[in-house]
């Protein structure tokens, strides 16, 4: 998958504040997906990504990505539609340095349309946090399909 996306200032903002990852200036970038099965049975599945933003319109100006993710993994529970993942980040933020971002996740089934994933993210040297050198967290998302 390519995608290329422009963004527009807000103009009727005068102090041109960021908003959902844009610095508030006009722009474009692009963005590449590839997601490929490692295993011949398609439980094992790598996932690169790559996305680029110019003329300073995103607060990241590169992201780099690979995940590895396994549906229905082995174990005690042999749960059915669980997914177990572990995926790495690479962003260089507009005007500052570089951040690493690594994260291990679980998604399970909690209901019929209903998944639960359980995740640590660890974060080196956060790039819009610069007083920082490390940034952990856990998190608990819940996710339906319809």
């Amino acid at each position: 998958m390519v995608a290329l996306f422009g963004t527009r200032s807000f103009r009727e903002f005068s102090s041109r504040e960021a908003a959902n990852g844009n610095t508030g200036n006009d722009g474009w970038g692009i963005f590449v997906k590839h997601e490929h099965e490692l295993t011949a049975d398609g439980r094992g599945v790598a996932v690169l990504k790559y996305g680029r933003s110019f003329d300073q319109s995103g607060i990241y100006k590169h992201t780099a990505s690979g995940a590895f993710v396994f549906y229905d993994p082995p174990g005690p529970t042999r749960l059915r539609n669980d997914l177990i993942g572990f995926a790495f980040v690479y962003a260089q933020a507009t005007g500052l340095g570089p951040e690493y971002n690594a994260e291990l996740f679980y998604r399970f089934p909690v209901f019929p349309m209903v998944d639960m994933t359980l995740s640590y993210q660890s974060v080196i040297r956060p790039a819009l946090d610069p007083d920082n050198s490390y940034a952990g967290a856990f998190s608990i998302r819940l996710r339906t399909t319809f």
